[in-house]
């Protein structure tokens, strides 16, 4: 595993990231002005139960075949024909069940919305292996690719169908355009083709991994998404709009960053897996990496949700600046806790997360299903309240496993905590010194004095870290010397 190799393919994954992660929001905030809350609640209450079936889509199998470290043509027909039997049963199991949620949900207006994104599960299993095969390849030049039109399709097909007054339903149709057109792009890079008939045993070895990983992903969806479907339950579409905008935007850091690097961490730590000294040196650069950038992300957010929020959605969108700065923490703190399950992955313990999710999971349900209750920001206070507690452990977890010590990664998050803390400070100053009417150039000065002091503060008090930082950012934009 190259250092090279790896640094090409984390600046790939970054754009790719970029393109997949960031583009929404910033749909979403054009979006935001041509429909109604009411449209986004019913999207994102539809959204919870897809993400729900998502976790048994393929029950595990595609990263199975990425970690396996021999994958021959007949391993690839069972992941391929499992994907595609699992999925029918998905589309059909979500066409029978919508009119029941809908009754659960309270909205009716629900039910043709989860029929019509079911067609996901019948779209997505047939890129499962291509998009395995380019993961096994680390060639995230050519997933870079492929997103860039499946990226855009969305917001492009939403935002055209708003404008014609779809409603809801230009939010379903993007959604599957941009599906559809992601297993198109797929196959466009790939050689292989599905022909080989799997065998009974192949498909026992795939599912032994892939039901850890499964059951991982049930727990997690359990944390991430118990307080939205609750949310449906009692708070009604608006309300849930509100709250599924604010937390996608705070969640920005930890979609943006961490899981940007953990697509490459899986892969290449995969081919290291027996070399723990390795995998415990990774896992501590990533958080250092992580805290440096996504710390600031989220203090920026909360400290300028309140003036640039109404600005760019609007004033339909109020309750969501709350919710913002509730949750800017809770983004930070889930881009460090995202950095160690992709290396668990690579070095097969696929048994811990979901015994931490086990426990989290027995105390976050009825603390959403009480806190969903009594309004949005008890449900946004509760939130922020479960992850405070339960990041530190997951942390001290990961460190056992990998050998670190709890001092080095508190050390890894305070120093950027104190950077932007002082960061603010010099924000706070610049926006008191601007006259009265020229408030939005204080916001915009304000911002960019946060920015600007962050670096400097960085570059004094934690030169190391700067060095490290920077050394980094060259090899993977490609700009770094060349060792003769």
């Amino acid at each position: 595993m190259a250092a090279g190799s790896v640094a090409g393919s984390v600046r790939w994954a970054f754009l790719t990231g970029a393109m997949a992660r960031l583009l929404p929001p910033a749909f979403a905030i054009v979006l935001a002005r041509l429909l109604s809350p009411e449209d986004f609640g019913l999207l994102a209450v539809a959204m919870v139960v897809v993400a729900f079936v998502s976790l048994f889509q393929d029950l595990g199998l595609k990263q199975a075949l990425v970690q396996r470290r021999e994958a021959g043509s007949a391993l690839k027909a069972a992941v391929f024909w499992g994907g595609i039997g699992l999925g029918g049963l998905w589309f059909l199991a979500l066409w029978v069940a919508a009119p029941w949620l809908g009754e659960f949900y309270r909205s009716p207006g629900v039910v043709p919305v989860i029929r019509s994104l079911g067609a996901l599960f019948l779209i997505a299993p047939l890129g499962a292996v291509p998009e395995a095969l380019l993961l096994r390849e680390m060639a995230f030049r050519r997933l870079f690719r492929v997103e860039l039109l499946p990226s855009l399709a969305p917001g492009v097909v939403s935002i055209t169908l708003a404008f014609m007054g779809w409603g809801v339903w230009s939010l379903v149709w993007g959604t599957l355009a941009g599906s559809a057109l992601r297993v198109v792009g797929l196959w466009t890079q790939v050689d292989w083709r599905p022909s080989a008939r799997p065998n009974a045993a192949q498909w026992r070895g795939l599912f032994r991994f892939g039901g850890w990983v499964s059951l991982e992903a049930l727990l997690g969806w359990t944390i991430t998404y118990a307080d939205q479907g609750f949310a449906g339950r009692f708070m009604g579409a608006a309300q849930v709009g509100f709250y599924r905008m604010g937390f996608s935007l705070s969640l920005l850091p930890a979609t943006g960053i961490s899981q940007v690097l953990g697509q490459v961490t899986f892969p290449a730590f995969s081919r290291v897996q027996d070399d723990l000294p390795r995998v415990k040196e990774g896992f501590e650069k990533a958080v250092r990496t992580v805290a440096l950038v996504t710390v600031p992300l989220g203090a920026g957010l909360a400290a300028f949700a309140d003036p640039v929020l109404p600005m760019l959605l609007g004033p339909n969108w109020g309750p969501t600046v709350g919710v913002v700065q509730l949750l800017a923490a809770v983004g930070v703190l889930s881009s460090l806790v995202n950095v160690a399950p992709p290396l668990y992955r690579a070095i097969g313990r696929v048994d811990i997360m979901p015994k931490f999710f086990l426990a989290r999971a027995a105390v976050s349900v009825p603390a959403y299903w009480y806190a969903a209750q009594h309004g949005l920001l008890v449900l946004t206070a509760t939130h922020l309240g479960l992850t405070s507690v339960f990041a530190p452990i997951n942390l001290g977890v990961a460190s056992r496993v990998f050998g670190s010590s709890a001092r080095s990664l508190a050390g890894a998050v305070g120093g950027p905590v104190a950077c932007a803390a002082g960061a603010f400070a010099v924000a706070r100053a610049v926006s008191l010194g601007i006259p009265a009417g020229l408030e939005p150039y204080g916001v915009a000065g304000a911002m960019a004095a946060f920015v600007l002091a962050y670096g400097a503060l960085v570059r004094l008090a934690l030169r190391a870290r700067y060095q490290e930082f920077a050394g980094l950012f060259r090899s993977v934009m490609g700009t770094a010397p060349q060792r003769p």
